[in-house]
């Protein structure tokens, strides 16, 4: 039996560890930090009506992204129904959140839709997804920030997310001219400029999948303003717009283990700016984690309908993955 995909390498190890410590300190902070005696009132006290309607957004919300990647997929030759796609990206939420895999979701549901007869474009299809959603994401947020000026955020915050997301707006969409500093055998550029080459030939389509990114960051800037209802505040939409992408991005960064105190100490700081009681902010970030983990839940039950089996890796595919980690 070949051990080299059961046991996980130093270095995957330490990177654990790290996170975990991470995950620990800012929990253990926050631990000390809020009232315990105030945080089981505010969790005991959370509507559970109220958290029908953010769920469903929430799950709606997946459900546009995999209609986004599909529009991503078929253009490059992935051919497959959109109920496929949709299925897919459910499979890839179950693998991050419950952790089933080491090779992580996004990889999971690149060999799915490539069926195991080209990974290296489906997993170009799923970084384009991810890339895409990020610009789009911090370009809401540096909007947000520049229409909404009197949440007086740090000018160094400010700064940095509206030049960072405009930035990556710009990179995205000037990326094929971007790629051509690089080297012609670098992988990401004979990626852009063949694998995903009819992308950037298509404005409208580049367009399209924009369009459907802004509908799915706007519907979960929804959830987070309709969570804050359901844990006993009130919450202004604009500035739910302004720390929603911050948070995202925050949350996305691997450095803690499943965003594990990184996610509550972002409501913390976001939400004590605006006078929220500090452990309504924990609350929202628990109540954030469960809108994950259920949709999760959700993918689960996509997992059994594709047969309950995961993808296999080929052995190129793992050597290549583990190079570019």
């Amino acid at each position: 039996m070949d051990t080299a995909g059961v046991i996980p390498r130093p270095r995957v190890l330490l990177h654990w560890v790290l996170r975990a410590s991470i995950s620990a300190a800012v929990l253990t902070y926050i631990s000390y930090d809020v009232d315990h005696a105030d945080l089981r009132a505010t969790l005991t006290g959370v509507s559970v009506p109220g958290l029908v309607l953010p769920l469903v957004l929430f799950l709606a919300g997946q459900v546009l992204s995999g209609i986004k990647w599909w529009l991503i997929g078929s253009s490059v030759g992935l051919d497959r129904p959109l109920i496929d796609y949709v299925r897919f990206y459910y499979v890839g939420i179950f693998v991050n959140v419950f952790g089933l895999s080491t090779i992580g979701g996004d990889l999971v549901r690149a060999l799915y839709v490539s069926d195991g007869q080209s990974p290296a474009l489906g997993l170009d299809s799923v970084a384009f997804d991810r890339v895409s959603g990020l610009a789009i994401l911090m370009a809401l947020g540096a909007l947000s920030l520049i229409a909404f000026p009197r949440y007086h955020l740090p000018v160094a915050l400010s700064t940095a997310l509206v030049a960072g997301g405009l930035a990556l707006v710009v990179a995205w969409w000037t990326c094929p001219r971007l790629v051509r500093l690089l080297p012609p055998e670098n992988r990401i550029r004979r990626s852009v400029e063949h694998d995903l080459a009819p992308l950037w030939r298509d404005r409208r389509l580049l367009a399209q999948i924009g369009a459907v990114s802004a509908v799915f960051h706007l519907s979960q800037v929804g959830v987070q303003y309709l969570l804050a209802r359901a844990a006993g505040t009130s919450i202004p939409f604009s500035y739910c717009m302004v720390m929603h992408p911050a948070l995202s991005f925050m949350m996305a960064l691997p450095v803690s283990v499943g965003g594990f105190g990184v996610r509550e100490g972002g409501y913390l700081y976001f939400l004590t700016r605006i006078g929220v009681d500090d452990s309504i902010a924990v609350t929202m970030g628990l109540l954030w984690w469960l809108m994950t983990a259920l949709s999760g839940a959700a993918g689960a039950l996509a997992f059994l309908a594709s047969g309950a089996k995961l993808p296999r890796l080929r052995p190129r595919v793992v050597e290549r993955v583990r190079n570019a980690g």
